[in-house]
C-alpha cells in the first residue's frame, strides 16, 4: 500500500512540482511538530513518575513475620497522586539474577495468586491518595524464591513503578 502512495506522489512530483512541493514541506513540517510535542510531553510523563519513589526494605521487626517487606513510598511531584504499582527484584548478595519466583507471587490482599505474574508486572499496589511531599508506609508479603535463600540475606530492589496521578 505504501508503494502506491509513492508513486502518487512522485507522479504529482513531476506534474505539479511546486504544488506538491509546498504541500510535501507542510506535511512534513507537521508531521515534525506533533513529533516534537509528543517526545515534550514524554518527556513530562517519565519526570512526573520519577518524582513518586518506592523503597523496600526486609524489615520483619517494623512488619509482622508474615508481611516482612516494608514499602516506603513518597510523593514528591506536586500532583495527587490516585495509585501507585509496582514490582519487587531479589537478588543473592554479590549476584545480579533475579530469584523472585513469580509464579507464586502473592496479589495485592496477600494471598498467592492464580494471576501469572512476571518481572514486567506490577502486583504490589496502593490506592492510598497521596498529597504533595506525603510519605506512606506498609508492609507487604514476600513472594517466594528460588532456592533456600534465607529473606534477610536478600537484596530487594523495586521495580516497573508506575503511578496514577489526579
Amino acid at each position: 500500500m505504501i508503494w502506491a502512495v509513492t508513486l502518487v506522489v512522485i507522479v504529482l512530483l513531476f506534474i505539479f512540482p511546486k504544488q506538491t512541493g509546498i504541500i510535501l514541506t507542510v506535511l512534513l513540517v507537521g508531521i515534525g511538530i506533533v513529533a516534537l510535542i509528543d517526545y515534550i510531553v514524554s518527556g513530562y510523563r517519565e519526570k512526573e513518575q520519577e518524582l513518586v519513589s518506592v523503597a523496600v526494605a526486609y524489615a520483619p521487626d517494623s512488619c509482622d513475620k508474615d508481611s516482612p517487606l516494608f514499602f516506603k513510598i513518597t510523593n514528591g511531584n506536586k500532583k495527587i497522586v490516585n495509585k501507585v504499582s509496582w514490582n519487587i527484584i531479589a537478588t543473592e548478595k554479590g549476584h545480579s539474577n533475579n530469584i523472585v519466583d513469580y509464579k507464586s507471587f502473592p496479589s495485592y490482599q496477600g494471598e498467592y495468586s492464580t494471576r501469572y505474574h512476571s518481572e514486567n508486572s506490577t502486583p504490589y499496589s496502593t490506592d492510598k491518595i497521596l498529597k504533595p511531599g506525603e510519605l506512606f508506609s506498609a508492609c507487604y508479603k514476600a513472594p517466594l524464591i528460588k532456592g533456600k535463600l534465607p529473606l534477610q540475606d536478600l537484596i530487594w530492589k523495586v521495580s516497573n513503578k508506575h503511578s496514577e496521578f489526579q
